[in-house]
């Protein structure tokens, strides 16, 4: 939230069991619009080549988030 505040894209990635306490912390700061890129649960102790599935799923949601373009 410290980057975004000072003009800083970021792009938060939580899994979708805690999308929604990630969107709340972003409503209790005043920051409802921060990129939360939102990824399948579980990653922890995941293989490599299934985060990457996982990521590349959302590539689209993180360029936007970064960019501010589709």
């Amino acid at each position: 939230m410290t980057l975004e505040r000072r003009g800083i894209p970021t792009a938060t990635f939580v899994t979708h069991v805690f999308s929604d306490y990630a969107r709340g912390l972003c409503r209790m700061q005043g920051m409802e619009a921060l990129p939360i890129v939102v990824i399948p649960h579980p990653v922890a102790s995941r293989p490599l080549d299934e985060l990457r599935q996982k990521v590349r799923g959302v590539h689209g949601e993180l360029r936007a988030a970064l960019t501010g373009k589709q």
